[in-house]
């Protein structure tokens, strides 16, 4: 088991480093493409609300609008998505070679629950 081995034991107690070896190509590219989507949309929506409200036909050019962000999330993901592809590729490369990035992590203590401030459903004694 992991945590008898004495080379994990510090590790596991939040003393030691850990070493980034490789990332999962695909898996990673498609987190940063989904990420990048969410970003866009949160900053699409507003902007196309206010081209449409600004506009001076009156909305006339709302389809377009639409399908213009939509176009543009779905290409900022796709040019994402190979961008960190490559990038993955490249950092496992060279992570064969020099090892991979050092993360030091420190264990974190969950916070106490949260009282029941429920009444007692059992009578008082007496």
């Amino acid at each position: 088991m992991l945590q008898s081995d004495p080379r994990f034991s510090r590790a596991l107690r939040g003393l030691g480093r850990y070493r980034i070896r490789r990332f999962g190509v695909v898996k990673t590219a498609t987190m940063v493409a989904v990420i990048y989507v969410i970003v866009i949309a949160i900053f699409a929506v507003p902007a196309a609300i206010i081209v449409l409200a600004l506009a001076p036909s009156g909305g006339a050019g709302a389809v377009e609008v639409v399908i213009g962000g939509v176009l543009i999330a779905i290409i900022y993901a796709a040019v994402g998505w190979i961008f960190t592809a490559i990038g993955c590729a490249i950092y496992n490369l060279a992570a064969r070679w020099i090892g991979g990035i050092e993360v030091q992590v420190e264990p974190v203590v969950p916070p106490p629950p949260v009282p029941l401030w429920a009444p007692s459903i059992t009578p008082p004694p007496g």
